[in-house]
């Protein structure tokens, strides 16, 4: 949950300066966003991988493609 409303909240701020909105780079490492959200490094890697093997996410060099938005948003309790 805390990581599809980390990556929705972001998507959110690029749309609002124009940036792309599909594909987001991540000003970020993952352990830097597991600290900002409160989780382990372990946490954040394991959510992405599911979230890329589920097909919400496909990760990119430098950040991450939203694929399902959609499930993204229902996962966020957003």
């Amino acid at each position: 949950e805390k990581v599809a409303a980390f990556l929705i909240g972001l998507q959110e701020r690029y749309v609002r300066i124009g940036r792309s909105s599909v594909t987001l780079e991540l000003p970020m490492g993952r352990l830097d966003i597991a600290d900002h959200l409160g989780l382990t490094i372990e946490t954040v890697s394991r959510t992405m991988a599911r979230l890329d093997r589920d097909g919400c996410i496909m990760v990119v060099p430098g950040g991450v493609r939203l694929i399902d938005q959609v499930r993204l948003d229902r996962m966020s309790a957003h």
